[in-house]
């Protein structure tokens, strides 16, 4: 034995498993808006797509369900959850707690490198050329790899996952106003201004959360999703 090899054995890492593959691609299809709100989830057409046997498949939908991306009732089968009025309402009143403060502690902690690294980024998503989808990818980039920097990985978890549920609702929406935050953004992480840029989350936040509630509102049905989704191409219940 080599001087400085480890006298303990070497374990390989497992390979990934179907159901956490299974898990993230429905996931990020959900994240999306390829799998809308309320949109049932067929178990035999979707094993059948992702080339997965049903146990997978339905271990995958119970994680999903623990994130409460997913309702899963008996032997009707499983559905995408909506979100109404009400729970748009607490996600943003939960995320204004934990933005504004982890954007505060990210931002105070940037180093020189960092702050060219995430202003890089902010640019990148507020790109016109881009469709909805990829726009909604790079601003999830960029708050992951922002927030990373706050040192506070319960809280940015928490907040991913608050964003994640709700995001998939803004994907439909015009986001002109979301280029002018990010703008004013920049300008406070290039000035590694905490407690500017918490100021300016805050008042993006409040306004996106009027904006959602007010598409609401009008769709009648509580959801903007409805007539859209029916527009889409559907993985789940085969319908015209």
């Amino acid at each position: 034995m080599t001087e400085g090899t480890s006298r303990r054995p070497i374990a390989m890492a497992p390979p990934r498993s179907a159901e956490v593959a299974v898990t993230d691609a429905l996931r990020t299809a959900i994240r999306q808006g390829v799998l809308a709100p309320g949109q049932r989830l067929a178990q035999a057409e979707l094993a059948n797509q992702l080339g997965v046997s049903r146990i997978p498949l339905r271990d995958a939908l119970r994680r999903l369900e623990m994130e409460g991306v997913v309702r899963i009732d008996g032997r009707r089968g499983a559905w995408v959850t909506r979100l109404g009025p009400d729970d748009i309402s607490e996600i943003y009143e939960m995320r204004l707690i934990l933005e504004t403060r982890c954007i505060q502690y990210a931002v105070d902690h940037l180093t020189a490198g960092d702050v060219e690294r995430i202003v890089e980024l902010s640019e990148g998503m507020d790109r016109h050329d881009m469709s909805l989808l990829d726009g909604y990818i790079a601003r999830r980039s960029f708050y992951a790899q922002l927030y990373e920097r706050a040192r506070r990985p319960r809280m940015r978890r928490t907040i991913l996952q608050l964003r994640d549920n709700v995001d998939r609702y803004h994907i439909l929406s015009d986001r002109e106003h979301s280029r002018e935050a990010h703008e004013e953004l920049r300008d406070r992480i290039s000035a590694r201004d905490g407690a500017g840029a918490a100021a300016i989350m805050r008042a993006h936040l409040e306004e996106s959360r009027d904006d959602l509630l007010s598409s609401m509102d009008q769709s009648g049905s509580g959801d903007p999703y409805d007539g859209e989704s029916a527009r889409r191409e559907k993985v789940s219940d085969g319908s015209p």
